[in-house]
């Protein structure tokens, strides 16, 4: 099973680096207040629900207030509870080329359990706004191919982090690397 090495480092790497300033800047908007945004921030959002009539799958108007409790609360659980997991990902990831037993966050330890709970919260998130976008009659199957292209890779990354996390002893694969030292 793959760690967070290699390719597989600068892949999560990138998706948690990406995945912040989405956050803060596009789906902070159904947090926080709108009006707290520059425009060019509101006009993007209100061109991708236009563009991919997304108003119908998710409220009438994409992440105005007041936006539907349900999407507001995985909103609210996207910035309180998977924005600071980001910033720590993207510092133990940085991190991890260093030898194992000289990281100040390891594989084996309380990260891994975090990298579990995040991925598993993340997937369960996701499935009814997956659900919303399959079953909206107002989009056609290149625009629900278009909006999956969007959003499974916040589906797939996090599952994908489950699965390592579940399958090895440590994420960053350091575990055999002290064996093989001493």
């Amino acid at each position: 099973m793959l760690t967070l090495r290699g390719n597989t480092r600068i892949a999560f790497l990138l998706f948690f680096a990406s995945h912040i300033p989405i956050t803060l800047l596009i789906d902070g908007q159904a947090f926080f207040r709108r009006s707290l945004y520059p425009q060019g921030f509101q006009d993007v959002v209100d061109w991708y629900a236009v563009t991919f009539k997304v108003r119908a799958v998710i409220q009438d108007k994409l992440m105005e207030h007041p936006v539907q409790p349900w999407f507001s609360s995985l909103v609210s659980i996207e910035v309180i509870f998977q924005l600071p997991f980001f910033f720590l990902a993207i510092y133990a990831i940085l991190q991890q080329p260093k030898h194992s037993h000289n990281r100040a966050i390891r594989g084996d330890g309380p990260f891994k359990s975090l990298c579990i709970i995040y991925g598993s919260s993340t997937a369960t998130t996701l499935v009814p706004i997956l659900q919303c976008i399959l079953t909206n009659e107002e989009t056609d199957m290149s625009e629900k191919g278009i909006l999956l292209g969007f959003y499974l890779p916040y589906l797939i990354f996090p599952v994908w982090l489950v699965l390592i996390a579940v399958c090895n002893d440590d994420i960053f694969g350091g575990v055999d690397g002290i064996k093989k030292e001493q």
